[in-house]
């Protein structure tokens, strides 16, 4: 728990002796991973507490970046992907293959964003979320609405 009241002389010392948490103390990419994957893990970093990730992460943490990654190229093929092709089976085919290439993708990305503890359920506390949601402006029920005649 921390400690009530002023703070002594010899704390305010040691505070400014660690000084402040610079980019140097956070975790660095892996230098295997692509452009595009160190600015996901980047991205990942700069998001949490520098104290929030360990060199014991770096493992989930590569293959979290890389599926991100991933189906973020998937979903670009998807995109391009032309409808007349669809008339072909082998078009249907091969869309069908896509969709399920980039679901196992996303799925294997949530896994790991849930074990490294960065999806908003595992970062935000219930009772927070839920006061914020009760202190939001209630709008009126729709059976509740007047029409202006």
């Amino acid at each position: 728990m921390a400690q009530r009241g002023r703070k002594s002389a010899a704390s305010v010392a040691v505070a400014a002796q660690l000084g402040p948490v610079l980019a140097e103390n956070r975790l660095r990419a892996s230098p295997h991973l692509s452009d595009a994957e160190q600015m996901v893990w980047a991205r990942l970093v700069n998001d949490n507490p520098a104290s929030a990730f360990t060199e014991t992460h770096r493992d989930m943490m590569d293959l979290y970046c890389q599926h991100v990654v991933t189906a973020q190229v998937l979903d670009d093929e998807i995109k391009a992907f032309d409808r007349e092709w669809l008339r072909d089976d082998d078009g249907l085919k091969r869309y069908d293959r896509l969709l399920a290439m980039r679901e196992r993708e996303v799925r294997s990305a949530s896994s790991l964003a849930t074990r490294l503890r960065i999806t908003r359920q595992a970062t935000a506390d219930p009772k927070t979320v839920g006061r914020a949601h009760s202190a939001m402006g209630r709008s009126r029920k729709p059976w509740e609405v007047v029409d202006a005649e």
